[in-house]
């Protein structure tokens, strides 16, 4: 017997593409958060003790490697931890979204992703910043003077624009001669050395920041001795932590952004093909 007018409609599908992008958005940024925050925050912490004089650098990561290794629920819930991770899950989530939310809309991502999310990163950071610059400064806790606030916010828009603006611009230049590397290499080799390359240019301006907290009484010629002293060893980290957070980092979030867009977007296809066929068997009942 024909059900006639009164046929059950398919079930609208649990993943849109829409929705399973920001999905994939949302999940990529906060597992590749998880993978990177650990070694930035040994990272972090042992460029702020160094900068400091309170610890040398080398001590001060093998340190928190080891403490890493030994207790790593307890590194876990530290919240020199959970502010690193905060920095990173929402500069991920909110870039992923940003790029999602223009590509859906058919706007070009690049201005929107500078201006978001250098807006989510430099904030977060700035906020992380001045709890590690109080946590491990050799002095008692004090306002971060508004300068600080400046170089840092200065410091980290160099590394959220070499990270998430210019890779695409760089890669196809890669691709062409001399180097004619493949494209998926072109990516990867822009994602890396961009944000790393930009840590030589900004470090002296991290050290000043840090510098004008710890000994405000410094002269011009005092703050360009110490960020001579600590160049070396400062830029060497902060690579060191571009790395994971933005280099491998970038690469890591945006291979599993496409990897769970793809299984989602099967699901929705096999949820809806079965829909279809239990459809067309209750029209011919």
């Amino acid at each position: 017997m024909a059900l006639g007018p009164t046929t059950p409609k398919p079930a609208e599908r649990p993943y849109p593409s829409f929705a399973g992008s920001l999905t994939a958005d949302i999940v990529a940024g906060l597992g590749t958060s998880l993978v990177v925050s650990p070694l930035v925050t040994i990272i972090d912490t042992s460029l702020t003790l160094n900068a400091s004089g309170k610890d040398g650098l080398l001590h001060a990561l093998g340190t928190g490697i080891v403490s890493l290794l030994r207790k790593p629920g307890h590194f876990l819930s530290r919240p020199s931890f959970l502010a690193v991770y905060a920095v990173f899950s929402g500069t991920y989530v909110t870039n992923n979204v940003v790029d999602t939310v223009c590509t859906h809309n058919h706007v070009n991502p690049v201005q929107p992703k500078f201006f978001i999310g250098s807006a989510a990163n430099v904030s977060l950071n700035l906020h992380k910043d001045m709890l590690f610059t109080k946590w491990f400064a050799p002095v008692a806790p004090k306002p971060l003077p508004r300068a600080s606030y400046v170089l840092f916010a200065l410091r980290d828009t160099m590394t959220i624009t070499t990270a998430f603006v210019m890779p695409p611009f760089a890669s196809p230049l890669l691709q062409q001669d001399p180097l004619r590397l493949s494209k998926p290499r072109a990516d990867f080799l822009a994602q890396l050395t961009l944000p790393c390359l930009v840590q030589l240019v900004s470090a002296p301006i991290h050290l000043t920041s840090l510098d004008l907290y710890n000994n405000p009484q410094h002269t011009v010629r005092q703050r360009l001795e110490l960020i001579g002293r600590n160049y070396l060893p400062c830029s060497f980290g902060r690579v060191l932590r571009t790395i994971p957070g933005f280099g491998v980092g970038g690469v890591l979030n945006r291979w599993a952004r496409l990897e769970l867009t793809v299984k989602l977007r099967e699901m929705s296809s096999s949820f809806g093909h079965i829909v279809e066929i239990q459809s067309d068997q209750l029209t011919t009942l």
